[in-house]
């Protein structure tokens, strides 16, 4: 916790998620306590009588206050749930609250409340707290049909100065009420999201409030490929200004203090740090005068192998280290102790971190290696969007580097990536850069918002190569390849490691998705699993043969060859209702595959037209942007039986696609999963 002048010069990230849910369908004016002693169940709103689950009540308060010299936030969510069916006690058999980045959490109540009025009180000593502090876990049980589940948190933090509260969620909330008070001498901003009404300060008792109640907010569903959080109600607010004693206006949680702030904690050193960093870097081997990519690659290999990340740090004046996969206890003069003294040079010789102090280290080896490079925060693409005439911090909880001579990105903390890759939700997102030169004066300004490029379709690709066997029975055996580029990689490259010996053949099959028995698996083979190959985007690569026994179904004197199933099941998006949210994809890709049908001697394909399928989507400037193509070319042989080849492109290079569009896009979506069910009938010649 910071004093009152430093709050006015610094202001920490914090994440305000106050998710609080809840609502009461009472009186057109109800009498609001915060927690009744003596609660009794209420009437269901007979318009969601089928709905899971209603929200009565949802009530969130946010004041900021000064405690002893201190800006001091105070949360408070309180919800009350009504279940209405055994889909809603199963969702909220456990309740999550999350938690402000920081906070304390001085009052937790919780307690459900049977459709005959019996109250259950759930006991403090099994609401737990994660370790990292983001959230309360609340165990729900012995909840039936009409309950009703209410619990009240309080939180409270200090420096948190951005906000964004949601009011909508995917059931009804029949009432909502938001107040938030603060002084007199602050100026909030405020952004209104999704219908949420506009708001304005309101004088009271020498103090401002935003303040408003909504009754019947509706549900909004998720829908395939849609970033929810994007779209639901919401309320966004920053602290901009405060007037000090002496009535002087000070601007507050600028980009430009963002810039300066980043640019504090990572670009000053002693000169004990700048011994210790070029010692480590001459023994990464880094070049003075070398090239910098390669250069780049060696530091971060560098550091993500020989410096251990820890999340949490306890720090306790001792210099006994004791350490767990995620928590590390360490002296005064710990790596990431937020203290000047000495910092860098005990990450390097204690080999473990903070994630302050990682990027520290990160930034201070670009620097010593002459490397240009911009240390920034970027946003989560799937639950912020970057607004620069709102100049919010809120949700800018990625810390990435930026080098623009490469016109690149490398993620510090992302320990199972590598330059260039960085986490797939920021591909095609906004970060806010410190363009402050390392050495010399400024001469420009302190930042700049960047687009955060994804790899192109070309570099992220999925591609299968299937060969199909027959024996003489008619039983099918094939022998496949996978090949995953770039972020289509991601997922399995972090994963393989933890996958036990014993499971693995469990895994593959699950990759395959051609037979639920792993014992169908004949043989299989990974290569280029290791986290490097992300320097030349060398493909994870995937061989395994297989009997498949499922593949041919024998009808009459006919064999039905499931062939469309051998490019992997594919999601569909066949709904019949309206569509009501854009579509977004994470990020570009492309699959192509290769299916060769080896046609037993004396058999042909009866109908091999079914493969060929067709759909593209076109932009403004008539650009095939989406697209989905499949076709085939038969190659004849007395000797050994027909083949028939079956080529399978998709690619995808736009991500938003806006409502107006969405049919556009559905029908390319669609194509390839009508392909799954391509079915070739084989007879006799």
């Amino acid at each position: 916790m910071k004093k009152l002048s430093a709050f006015i010069i610094l202001f920490s990230v914090v994440v305000l998620s106050v998710s609080a849910q809840k609502k009461l369908y009472l009186s057109q004016n109800p009498i609001w306590t915060e927690w009744e002693e003596n609660p009794v169940s209420h009437p269901v709103p007979p318009e969601h009588a089928s709905q899971p689950a209603v929200r009565l009540l949802n009530d969130v308060r946010i004041d900021y206050r000064v405690e002893g010299g201190y800006i001091v936030k105070h949360s408070t969510s309180h919800a009350i749930i009504k279940v209405l069916d055994k889909r809603g006690i199963e969702r909220y058999s456990t309740i999550m609250v999350p938690l402000n980045r920081g906070t304390k959490v001085p009052v937790i109540k919780a307690r459900s409340i049977s459709p005959s009025g019996k109250i259950n009180v759930i006991d403090r000593k099994r609401i737990l707290i994660t370790e990292d502090n983001s959230m309360v876990v609340i165990p729900v049980e012995g909840v039936e049909v009409n309950s009703e589940i209410e619990f009240l948190v309080k939180e409270i933090n200090a420096n948190d100065n951005f906000g964004k509260v949601h009011f909508q969620y995917d059931e009804p909330v029949a009432h909502t009420r938001f107040l938030m008070s603060y002084r007199k001498n602050m100026l909030v901003e405020s952004k209104s999201h999704n219908g949420f009404p506009r708001l304005t300060p309101e004088p009271l008792n020498n103090r401002l409030q935003y303040k408003t109640e909504i009754k019947d907010i509706p549900a909004l569903l998720p829908e395939k490929n849609s970033f929810y959080a994007l779209h639901t109600m919401a309320f966004e607010y920053r602290v901009s200004y405060y007037m000090n004693d002496n009535e002087e206006k000070i601007k507050l949680n600028t980009y430009n203090n963002l810039a300066r702030k980043l640019y504090d904690e990572n670009y000053k050193l002693t000169n004990k740090e700048y011994r210790a960093v070029n010692q480590f870097l001459s023994s990464l081997g880094v070049l003075a005068n070398g090239n910098d990519v390669e250069n780049i690659k060696k530091i971060e290999q560098g550091i993500k192998k020989h410096i251990v990340l820890y999340p949490f740090v306890d720090y306790e004046e001792r210099k006994e280290v004791i350490a767990t996969s995620a928590r590390r206890s360490m002296s005064v003069y710990a790596a990431g102790y937020e203290d000047s003294r000495n910092v860098l040079d005990t990450i390097i010789s204690k080999k473990a971190a903070s994630h302050k102090g990682y990027i520290k280290l990160f930034a201070a080896c670009l620097t010593q290696a002459g490397i240009p490079h911009e240390i920034g925060w970027a946003y989560d693409r799937t639950q912020h969007k970057l607004d620069t005439k709102f100049e919010s911090w809120k949700g800018l909880d990625y810390t990435v580097i930026y080098f623009p001579e490469q016109k690149k990105f490398l993620s510090p903390l992302s320990k199972s990536l590598r330059y260039p890759m960085i986490p797939v939700v920021l591909a095609g997102s906004k970060g806010v850069f410190c363009t402050i030169p390392q050495r010399g004066e400024v001469t420009g300004g302190l930042y700049k918002v960047r687009n955060i490029t994804p790899l192109s379709e070309k570099e992220t690709r999925h591609d299968i190569n299937t060969s199909v066997t027959f024996t003489k029975d008619m039983d099918a055996t094939i022998d496949i390849s996978h090949e995953w580029y770039g972020y289509a990689a991601a997922d399995m490259r972090s994963q393989l490691p933890y996958v036990r010996p014993e499971n693995m053949k469990k895994y593959v099959t699950g990759i395959l998705e051609l037979s639920g028995n792993p014992a169908d698996i004949l043989k299989y083979s990974f290569t280029n699993e290791d986290v490097s190959n992300y320097y030349t985007n060398k493909p994870l690569m995937l061989y395994a043969s297989a009997y498949l026994s499922n593949l041919v179904n024998k009808a009459g004197n006919r064999y039905l060859v499931k062939a469309g199933s051998l490019i992997g099941s594919q999601p569909h998006m066949y709904e019949e209702k309206t569509r009501v949210t854009p579509a977004d994809l994470l990020y570009p890709q492309s699959y192509n595959r290769t299916i060769t049908i080896n046609i037993p001697k004396g058999y042909k394909i009866q109908n091999p037209d079914a493969v060929r399928m067709s759909a593209d989507y076109l932009n403004g400037e008539l650009e095939n942007v989406i697209s989905f193509t499949s076709d085939y070319r038969l190659i004849k042989s007395n000797k050994n039986g027909d083949k028939l080849v079956i080529t399978v492109n998709e690619k995808y290079t736009q991500l938003h696609f806006p409502l107006t569009e969405y049919e556009r896009f559905r029908k390319v979506y669609n194509t390839s999963a009508d392909f799954n069910n391509v079915m070739l009938i084989l007879v006799r010649k």
